[in-house]
C-alpha cells in the first residue's frame, strides 16, 4: 500500500483507517468539500491495490451512488466500506436544504457510523508535537487554509537544520528529551539551551512567558509538566494565574505531559520528589485546594495531604460513601506520595475498611424492620446483615493489626473511628431488638427445617448413604458471616458449595449448641442437664453427652459400618498426607472439632487471628479431600456479638446471678427490654425460663464484659452456617511443592521488615522450575519458640501479595520478592527468632538469619472502655533532655568535606538537629542544589563525627541528627 502525499493527509488516512476498522460502516459528511481531492486519491490508488478498503463518493449523481452501493453488496459481504458524500450535513431536513437526512441516503446514514473532520482541527492535531503550539495557531488562523497548504507547510517542518545539534535534537521523543534533560548537567546543556527549549515548546507546550516565571530549563519544563498534569486534574479552574492559560493546551500536548509525569514517578522517584516538592512551594498556597477540588492522580504531596485529611473528616461526618470514593480513587491511581510514607498507607487500608462498613451499615439500615416470621428473619439476616457484620469484623481485624501511634491524623482518625463503632453498635441493637420483637410474637422455636437439632439427620445423615466418605467440622463460635468467607475461600477448581443457615439453640454457649449437634433429639424433644443454673449437656435414654466423644458416639449409632473418625482441626493439619489417608480409610463419617475461633475470642485477642483460621479450616479441608474424603459439611455451635470498644453492662438480680447474655430462671420475668422464654416452649424436658436481653448489652456476670460475648439471642449469636462442599471430581496431588525464601530488612520507624518469596521447590536431581502458579499460597508467620509473644502482620508490597493477620498470601514462582512488615507484641523484653512456613504445607519452614525486638505490651492488656469518664490526669514526665550537639569542626564542614553546599546542610544539623526538604531548598536556595545534596549525600556520611538518619515523614524526607 503506497504512502498519501503529505503529512497531514497521512494522519488523516490513519484515522480513517482506525475508525474503519473500529466501525466498518463510515459515511464521510464533507460539508465543505474539503476532502473532495484527497478522497479521489484514495479511489485512484483503490483502482490501483494500493489502497485496502472500498471507497464510494456521491460526485453529483445520487442514483449512482445508489447502484454503486447495491454492487459493493451488504456489510456481511464487504466489511468495510467508506462512502463520501461532500455538501450534505446531518442536520435536521426541516433545518438545512443540504441535510443527508433528506436525500436517498436516509437508510446508509441510519445504520453507518457517520464521520465529520474540521480542517482545523485536522492539522493542528496532526502537526501537535511536530510544530510550536504558537506556530499551529498562526497557521490555521491565517486565510487560505486547505489540505494540501498544510500538507506543504507540515512538511517544511522536517526539512534538514544548519544546525546539526537542533537538528538531533528536534527528532528526540518526549522521553528522550526528558531524559537529556534530567539526565544532563545543566552546564552542558548550554550550548544547545535553545533548541532544547524550542523542541520543549514543540512537544509540550511551554513559552516564553513561562520560563520568565521559571528561568531554569530542566526545572521549568519539568515544573510545567507537572502543573499540565495537576490543572487537568483539578476540578476546578487553578487559581494560580501562572497556571491558567495550561487548562487550554490541545489534548494530546496535555496527554503527552501526563504520560511524562507519570513515568517520572515510577522511573525516577527520587529526583520526582525534589521537583514536586519544588514546584509545591510555590503552588500549595495559591492554590488553596479542598479535597473536592482534587481528581484522581496526586501530582503534588499536598494533594495527597488533602484527599486523606478529607476522607478522615468524611468518616468523622458519617458521609461514608464519600470517603469510600476518595478510597477507591486513592487505590486505582496507587499514589505515589502514600508509598512513600508506609503508616500512610496503613491509615489508608483502615480508612477503606471503615468506609466500606459505614456503606454497608446504611445500605442495609434496618433489615428485619417489616418481618413476620423466624423464617423470614433468618433470610433477612443472611442476606442484607450478614455482610455487615462480615464488614464489622474485617475493620476489627484491620484495626487491631494496623492502629498504633505511628498513624498520621490519629486523633481525628480516633474520633471517626468511635463515630462507626458507635454506628455499628446502634444498628445492632436494633436489629437485635426487631427479633426479639419477632420472638415476642411467633416464638423462639424456629420449624423444624431451621433447628439446629435437627441438622445431623436432615444434612449430614443423607450424604452418608451415598457410599461416599463425609467430614463434618464442629467449629466453635464459627458464626454466619464467617461461613461466607470460607465459602468464597473454597470457591473454584470444580468445587461445588451451598451455604444455608439455621437457628441455634438457646441459651447460644457450647455446652447446649455443641450437644445438639449429635443426633440426641427424640420426637423433637430434648432433656438438658442443668447444674448450679448451667446448661452443661443433654440426657438420651442411653447416656449423658456432654463431651466431644460423648457427640461422636451419639453419631455413631447412626451409623451401619465403622464408627466415626474423631479429630481436632489442630491434628488435620499437623498429621503427614499418609497418616491422614492411613486414619479415615475404613471410616464413612469424620467428626473434626474446632475450638480455635471461640479460644481465640475469649482470650480478647480474637480479631487478630480470625481471618487466619479460616484460611487454617480452608486448609483442612483440602487436606481431607487429598486423603480421600469427598463431602464436607461445615457448622458450628453458636455465634457471637464482636463489640470492640462500645461494650456496655447491665445489672440484673445480684450481681453474677446472670450469664453474661442470659439467665435462667424459676420464674417468668416480663422486664421491659427482656425477652423472656419458658423452656418448654423451646420442646426441652425441664421447668424455667431464659431471660435475654433485647439489644447487644452484657449482664453483670461478676467479671469485666469482653469483646467477644455469646449466650444470648441476637441474630450474630444465633444464626449458624451450614455450609455442604463437594467436588464433581476428587482432587489428585499434583506433587507440586514450593520453597519459602527470605531475606532480613532494616527496620523502618519502629516496624521490622523481612524480604520474603515462594518459589517452587527443587528435588534431587532436577533443575528449578520456572513459572509461576496460578493459585496463591498462605504463608503463616510465627515466633521460633513459641512463646507468649504475638506475631502481628501489619502490611506486605509486592505484586498480588496479600497481608493477613498471622501472615500473608503470595502467589509462587514469579520471582518477585514482597516486602513484609510486622511487629512482636509480648510482655518480655527481649529479641526472639521467627519462622515462615507454608499453610499447606507446615513442614515446609524457613527462618531468617537474625532476631527481632519484642515490643513490650503488658499481658493483662485491656480494651479501652466506650463512654468512660476521663480518669484524672496523670504527673507529667519528666522531659526528654536531648543529647547536645557535638563539637563543631573548625571552619566548619564545609572545609572539611570540600563542598560548601553540604557544609551549610551539616553546619545546620549540627547546630538544630534537623532540616526537612523544604528547609533544605531554602538553605541552599535552589531545588537543584538540594537534589544534588540528597544525590551524593551517602558520600558524607562516613567522614561526619555524629549520625544523621534519613526520616520519610508526612512533610517529605527530613534529616536528623542521632
Amino acid at each position: 500500500m503506497s504512502t498519501p502525499s503529505g503529512p497531514v493527509s497521512a494522519f488523516l488516512e490513519q484515522k480513517l483507517l482506525a475508525t474503519l476498522n473500529d466501525k466498518k460502516l463510515v459515511l464521510w459528511l464533507d460539508a465543505e468539500g474539503t476532502y473532495t481531492a484527497f478522497v479521489d486519491e484514495l479511489r485512484k490508488r483503490l483502482e490501483a491495490r494500493r489502497f485496502p478498503v472500498p471507497v464510494l463518493a456521491f460526485r453529483g449523481s445520487f442514483l449512482e451512488l445508489m447502484l454503486a452501493l447495491e454492487n459493493e453488496g451488504t456489510p456481511l459481504d464487504k466489511p468495510l466500506l467508506l462512502v463520501h458524500v461532500p455538501g450534505y450535513n446531518n442536520l435536521p431536513s426541516q433545518q438545512s436544504p443540504s441535510s443527508v437526512r433528506g436525500t436517498p441516503l436516509l437508510e446508509l446514514y441510519s445504520s453507518a457510523h457517520l464521520f465529520q473532520q474540521n480542517l482545523v482541527s485536522l492539522v493542528s492535531d496532526a502537526a501537535n508535537g511536530r510544530r510550536p503550539l504558537a506556530d499551529i495557531e498562526a497557521f490555521v488562523a491565517a486565510p487560505g487554509l486547505s489540505l494540501a497548504s498544510a500538507d506543504a507547510w507540515l512538511a517544511d517542518s522536517g526539512a534538514p537544520a544548519v544546525d546539526t545539534h537542533a537538528e538531533s535534537i528536534s527528532r528526540l521523543s518526549a522521553p528522550e528529551l526528558v531524559n537529556r534533560l534530567t539526565g544532563t548537567d545543566a552546564a552542558n546543556l548550554q550550548e544547545v539551551q535553545s533548541a532544547l527549549r524550542a523542541h520543549a515548546e514543540t512537544l509540550f507546550g511551554t513559552d516564553a512567558e513561562w520560563f520568565k516565571f521559571v528561568p531554569e530549563l530542566t526545572e521549568g519544563v519539568i515544573a510545567w509538566i507537572l502543573c499540565v498534569e495537576f490543572v487537568h486534574d483539578l476540578r476546578r479552574p487553578p487559581r494560580h494565574p501562572a497556571l491558567a492559560r495550561l487548562k487550554d493546551l490541545p489534548e494530546k500536548t496535555v496527554q503527552r505531559c501526563q504520560q511524562e509525569a507519570a513515568r517520572l514517578r515510577q522511573q525516577q522517584q527520587e529526583q520526582y520528589r525534589t521537583w514536586a516538592l519544588g514546584v509545591e512551594s510555590w503552588l500549595r498556597d495559591p492554590e488553596n485546594t479542598e479535597p473536592k477540588d482534587l481528581g484522581r492522580i496526586d501530582t503534588f504531596q499536598f494533594e495527597a495531604l488533602t484527599i486523606y485529611r478529607g476522607a478522615v473528616q468524611a468518616l468523622a461526618d458519617g458521609d461514608y460513601a464519600q470517603a469510600l470514593r476518595w478510597v477507591e480513587a486513592h487505590e486505582a491511581s496507587q499514589g505515589f506520595w502514600v508509598r512513600q510514607e508506609v503508616p500512610r498507607q496503613w491509615a489508608w487500608t483502615l480508612v477503606g475498611d471503615a468506609a466500606r462498613l459505614g456503606v454497608a451499615l446504611q445500605g442495609a439500615p434496618r433489615p428485619l424492620e417489616r418481618v413476620t416470621g423466624l423464617e423470614e428473619a433468618v433470610q433477612c439476616y443472611t442476606e442484607a446483615a450478614a455482610p455487615v457484620d462480615l464488614a464489622h469484623r474485617h475493620f476489627e481485624q484491620r484495626h487491631a493489626a494496623l492502629y498504633g501511634p505511628l498513624l498520621p491524623e490519629l486523633t481525628a482518625l480516633d474520633q471517626a473511628f468511635e463515630r462507626l463503632r458507635f454506628a455499628w453498635a446502634d444498628w445492632a441493637n436494633q436489629l437485635a431488638r426487631d427479633f426479639a420483637r419477632v420472638c415476642h410474637e411467633h416464638g423462639a422455636l424456629p420449624p423444624p427445617e431451621l433447628r439446629q437439632r435437627n441438622l445431623f439427620d436432615q444434612a449430614v445423615l443423607p450424604l452418608l448413604g451415598q457410599d461416599e466418605k463425609v467430614a463434618l467440622f464442629l467449629l466453635d463460635a464459627l458464626r454466619f458471616e464467617m461461613a461466607l468467607e470460607l465459602r468464597d475461600e473454597l470457591l473454584g477448581g470444580g468445587v461445588q458449595v451451598d451455604l444455608r443457615a439455621r437457628l441455634a439453640e438457646l441459651p447460644t454457649v457450647t455446652s447446649v449448641g455443641m450437644n445438639v449437634l449429635a443426633p440426641i433429639e427424640r420426637d423433637g424433644r430434648l432433656t438438658p442437664i442443668l447444674k448450679d443454673g448451667r446448661f452443661t449437656g443433654f440426657r438420651t435414654r442411653e447416656s449423658s453427652v456432654t463431651r466431644p466423644d460423648d457427640r461422636v458416639k451419639a453419631m455413631g449409632t447412626r451409623l451401619a459400618g465403622k464408627d466415626p473418625v474423631h479429630l481436632s482441626l489442630a491434628e488435620v493439619g499437623e498429621l503427614s498426607a499418609a497418616t491422614l489417608k492411613n486414619k479415615v480409610r475404613r471410616a464413612s463419617l469424620v467428626v473434626v472439632h474446632g475450638t480455635e475461633i471461640d479460644q481465640a475470642g475469649e482470650s480478647d485477642f480474637g480479631v487478630r487471628i480470625f481471618g487466619s483460621l479460616i484460611r487454617d479450616i480452608a486448609a483442612a479441608r483440602h487436606q481431607l479431600e487429598l486423603a480421600g474424603v469427598q463431602q464436607f459439611v461445615f457448622t458450628s455451635d453458636h455465634g457471637f456479638l464482636l463489640q470492640r470498644g462500645v461494650r456496655t453492662q447491665q445489672g440484673f438480680g445480684s450481681r453474677g446471678q446472670a450469664d453474661r447474655r442470659y439467665v435462667l430462671s424459676d420464674t417468668e420475668r416480663t422486664d421491659t427490654g427482656h425477652l423472656c422464654v419458658p423452656l418448654s416452649a423451646l420442646h426441652y424436658e425441664a421447668p424455667g425460663f431464659l431471660v435475654f436481653r433485647e439489644d447487644t448489652a452484657e449482664y453483670d456476670a461478676g467479671r469485666p464484659p469482653g469483646s467477644f460475648t455469646h449466650g444470648g439471642n441476637s441474630l450474630q449469636e444465633r444464626v449458624i452456617p451450614v455450609l455442604h462442599v463437594s467436588r464433581k471430581r476428587a482432587a489428585a496431588d499434583t506433587g507440586l511443592r514450593f520453597a519459602l525464601e527470605c531475606e532480613p530488612a532494616s527496620a523502618a520507624m519502629g516496624v521490622q521488615r523481612l524480604k520474603v518469596r515462594v518459589v517452587p521447590a527443587r528435588r534431587s536431581g532436577q533443575a528449578p522450575l520456572d513459572f509461576a502458579s496460578s493459585q496463591p499460597v498462605d504463608v503463616m508467620m510465627r515466633v521460633a519458640d513459641g512463646s507468649d509473644v504475638r506475631m502481628v502482620v501489619k502490611d506486605v508490597v509486592g505484586a498480588e501479595a496479600v497481608v493477613q493477620p498471622t501472615g500473608f498470601r503470595l502467589r509462587p514462582g514469579t520471582g518477585e520478592w514482597a516486602e513484609v512488615y510486622f511487629v512482636l507484641e509480648g510482655a518480655v523484653n527481649d529479641r526472639l527468632p521467627i519462622e515462615l512456613a507454608l499453610s499447606g504445607d507446615p513442614a515446609m519452614k524457613v527462618s531468617p538469619a537474625t532476631t527481632y525486638p519484642v515490643s513490650y505490651v503488658p499481658v493483662a492488656r485491656k480494651e479501652p472502655e466506650a463512654r468512660e469518664p476521663v480518669a484524672e490526669a496523670a504527673p507529667a514526665p519528666a522531659p526528654v533532655v536531648p543529647p547536645a550537639p557535638p563539637p563543631r569542626t573548625a571552619g566548619g564542614w564545609g572545609e572539611t568535606l570540600g563542598d560548601p553546599d553540604a557544609g551549610r546542610v551539616f553546619d545546620h544539623l549540627q547546630q538544630f538537629g534537623s532540616v526537612n526538604e523544604a528547609e533544605l531548598v531554602q538553605l541552599l536556595g535552589h531545588p537543584r542544589k538540594a537534589r544534588a545534596f540528597a544525590a551524593r549525600f551517602d558520600t558524607f556520611r562516613d567522614k561526619l563525627t555524629f549520625d544523621v538518619q534519613v526520616v520519610i515523614t508526612a512533610d517529605g524526607k527530613r534529616y536528623q541528627r542521632l
